[in-house]
């Protein structure tokens, strides 16, 4: 049994971000901390850091990556300020496990009896990997409200950890790893995020949504569901959420839009769920229910809409709710490609009829597409290009698809020995190829999603130029004009490795 230890104070840190150079900057308020925060604020003093939202600080990393967010030594003196007896960061990406790495090492410098502790989705599919790090003391597996309390209170009462679901913890030297078996049923009785325990002015000051665009500087992000009905091979959301579709009733998400617009003044609301219209009857009460109650708010989605789960009645709903703009997550123009790699139950076809509705409604349109899933040939490629170009969404983004922890397709590409010699999570990005030249040529994913992502901005301008400075005068170099240069610099960065690879 360990010691008891004396847990008054926590802190939980959303840490700097470790970004490829051509990456967008997101500043934006980190949900994770917030419902963690909520849900042991009665057990503990708690505060947040967002070392992203509270700092301009920025370091080149080298390898293209660059340090984005407090310095260690602001966090340092923040840590000396507040003297935390646990110090929570989240871990979203892989890429910034690193970061993690080093603050933890920072933090045992300061104090070798702060006690560490990071979740999000890295450590939570690699906790023997991220515990191998001494500084690290803690991994909560997946959901962590319930696994964090619980491990205060034990800590506390010098209990056993020995049964503490969804922990990862070190004991006399090896690794012990409990894996996460026990998921809140009931969303409705989480508290709503601790916003009053964040930076909340700054967000309105100097955010950075994670959509390319906004209708209002003062904007929020919301999740009204946890999970996916689907089982995508890229991604590790359903993992992570412990393969079910949870859902918040429409009461319970329509009170928190309630409340974001009568305290917190917020005018635009970004839905981050990974499926928020899986249930599209609970979605269309949702949406009735902001038009009942006379909420005037904007909405996206910037995580991406499934566009199987759309008719005509959905959509006319969000449009008189407030809808101003959809991502369109159709990953692939190519019908085997979605179904067959991707496993997505997307029907293109009637993909491509509910995207000509959504492009009447006079609403935003912006869309993902993905190239270079393992067995997709360059024929199938060219086919999504050539849907993108009929589709005529507003604007597109062409990625690279990587195969992330805890994904089908890592181990697929892993197993069939796709993969650099040199790869690793923590160096992943989206615009950059993982395979090795046997797989895809040096350069050659590069060079077909960067050309296609110019040509395709360059098109649709000249389809609609009043439309696109509409959009991206007042969006972007108006309200957000280091932001806008920053965007300009990284389409740059992507032209450059374009015609340096051509």
């Amino acid at each position: 049994m360990p010691d008891k230890r004396k847990i008054e104070k926590i802190m939980l840190l959303f840490p700097p971000v470790r970004l490829a150079r051509e990456t967008m900057k997101e500043v934006s308020e980190p949900l994770g901390a917030a419902y963690l925060a909520a849900m042991v604020r009665n057990e503990v003093d708690v505060e947040i850091m967002d070392a992203v939202a509270e700092s301009d600080y920025e370091r080149y990393l080298g390898d293209d990556f660059t340090w984005y967010g407090s310095s260690l030594a602001e966090i340092r003196a923040r840590i000396e300020k507040s003297k935390p007896d646990l110090v929570g960061m989240t871990c979203i990406f892989s890429s910034v496990f690193p970061v993690i790495r080093e603050v933890c090492r920072e933090l045992k410098k300061i104090d070798p009896g702060i006690l560490t502790i990071a979740g999000g989705g890295y450590p939570s599919f690699l906790p023997q990997y991220c515990l191998a790090e001494p500084a690290l003391d803690f991994i909560a597996l997946g959901e962590g409200e319930t696994t964090l309390l619980e491990l205060i209170r034990r800590l506390r009462a010098g209990s056993s950890l020995s049964d503490l679901d969804g922990l990862a913890y070190k004991d006399d030297g090896r690794t012990v790893v409990h894996p996460k078996t026990k998921w809140i049923e009931d969303l409705d009785a989480i508290p709503f995020p601790a916003r009053d325990l964040l930076p909340m002015d700054l967000y309105q000051k100097k955010g950075i949504p994670h959509s390319l665009s906004m209708a209002s500087k003062k904007h929020a992000p919301l999740i009204s569901s946890r999970g996916c009905t689907s089982h995508c091979i890229y991604c590790s959301s359903q993992n992570f959420w412990g393969n079910r579709y949870r859902l918040r009733s429409p009461q319970n998400v329509v009170d928190e839009i309630g409340e974001l617009i009568n305290r917190w003044g917020i005018e635009e609301i970004q839905f981050e769920d990974d499926n928020m219209t899986a249930n599209r009857e609970r979605a269309k009460t949702i949406f009735r229910e902001i038009i009942s109650r006379g909420y005037k708010i904007k909405f996206n989605y910037p995580n991406g809409v499934a566009l199987w789960t759309l008719d005509r009645e959905l959509v006319d709903l969000m449009v008189e709710a407030g809808c101003y703009e959809m991502t369109l997550a159709y990953e692939s123009g190519c019908q085997e490609v979605v179904r067959g790699i991707v496993k997505k139950p997307t029907n293109l076809a009637k993909a491509a009829e509910i995207t000509e509705y959504i492009r009447a409604k006079n609403i935003r349109t912006d869309a993902f597409y993905m190239i270079g899933f393992p067995g997709e040939t360059r024929e199938q490629i060219q086919e999504t290009f050539s849907f993108a170009d009929r589709m005529k969404t507003d604007f597109a983004n062409f990625f690279i698809a990587n195969p992330l922890p805890g994904t089908e397709m890592y181990e697929t590409a892993n197993s069939k020995g796709m993969l650099r010699d040199d790869f690793s999570f923590e160096n992943l990005s989206y615009s950059r190829s993982p395979y090795n030249e046997k797989v895809f040529p040096k350069g050659e994913l590069e060079r077909l999603a960067g050309r296609q992502f110019l040509k395709y901005a360059f098109r649709s301008f000249l389809r609609n130029p009043l439309k696109w400075l509409k959009r991206f005068l007042p969006d972007l170099f108006f309200k957000r004009p280091a932001y806008a240069l920053g965007i300009l610099v990284r389409i740059w960065r992507r032209t450059v490795t374009v015609a340096r690879d051509s």
